[in-house]
């Protein structure tokens, strides 16, 4: 493909359909009409030798073809933006970009509630869109511009991975209300005892605690790992199992039919921290919600 021949335009254009899944859409989002969108539509149809978006009840549909482009395209883009000098000067109250951020169901549920009033507030038309990757994506993801931001703990990113620190974690343990030896303490006997459900992305059956296990000798049975928090207090209320999770998250939503207890042994617990690529560092609005969260995080209180 002759790169004389392509109009930047056209790869604006075909990020906007991406993002607002509609011809009308996608005009509005860059100033222009809808008969103006259709014609580089079509364009972008003739360039790459495909539909790349069908019609459907709801807008338009992405083919195979528009999602093998879409990583490709918006690190493209971005590389060009930084090198003319990122966004300029940054509106949050007129911006309408769409940040896209991975992170866990905990972390969102900690920070999420205090950062979209903020954005609702200040920015009302920029748009949060969360991922869940495996921590050993991330990087990846970084790197060709598929997300923006990541909030995790990844002690051994690459020097292209700036951080800032967010809050700390302290963990808590909840079992059912009606366990059958639980009841008013949790000790490490029946800590060690008793089958554990773990919450991890990595769809192991080991996660922090049993290296803080490890570190001392001692083995806990994990009987099921899950990657997500929402079953866990059906699961709990249901049998003699032992879930440990955030204490902000179990502050927070408040289960019912669940008892929480703090972990048995000393721990210092962990630091969530959040991520981007250096390419980003400079970029006004990239950095303005980088402010936000950091800002947010500050009221969490571990």
């Amino acid at each position: 493909m002759n790169l004389a021949s392509i109009d930047l335009n056209l790869l604006v254009a075909f990020d906007a359909l991406l993002s607002e899944g509609s011809v009308s859409g996608a005009a509005a989002r860059i100033g222009l009409s809808q008969p103006a969108m259709s014609k580089r539509l079509a364009h972008l149809r003739r360039l790459f030798a495909d539909d790349l978006f069908v019609r459907h009840a709801d807008g338009v549909r992405p083919t195979e073809k528009a999602l093998d482009l879409a990583d490709p395209i918006r690190a493209a883009l971005r590389q060009i933006q930084d090198a003319l000098g990122g966004f300029g000067q940054f509106s949050p109250e007129r911006s309408g970009r769409i940040f896209r951020v991975a992170t866990t169901d905990h972390i969102a549920a900690t920070l999420m509630p205090r950062l979209m009033p903020v954005l609702r507030s200040a920015a009302p038309r920029i748009s949060i869109v969360l991922r869940s990757l495996h921590r050993q994506e991330i990087v990846d993801n970084l790197d060709k511009g598929s997300i923006d931001l990541a909030i995790t703990i990844l002690p051994d990113a690459p020097t292209t991975i700036k951080r800032a620190p967010l809050f700390h974690v302290n963990w808590l343990s909840i079992v059912s209300a009606e366990h059958p030896e639980i009841r008013d303490a949790m000790t490490l006997e029946l800590f060690l005892k008793y089958p554990h459900l773990l919450v991890t992305h990595v769809g192991d059956l080991k996660g922090y605690i049993d290296r803080l296990l490890d570190d001392r000798g001692l083995k806990r049975t994990v009987a099921m790992s899950l990657p997500y928090a929402l079953a866990v207090p059906a699961i709990i209320a249901q049998t003699d199992m032992i879930c440990t999770l955030s204490a902000n998250v179990i502050r927070l939503t408040n289960w019912p039919r669940v008892r929480s207890f703090p972990l048995p042994f000393d721990y210092f617990g962990y630091q969530e921290t959040l991520l981007w690529h250096r390419r980003n560092d400079s970029d006004p609005g990239h950095a303005w919600l980088r402010r936000m969260l950091i800002r947010v995080s500050e009221t969490v209180t571990s």
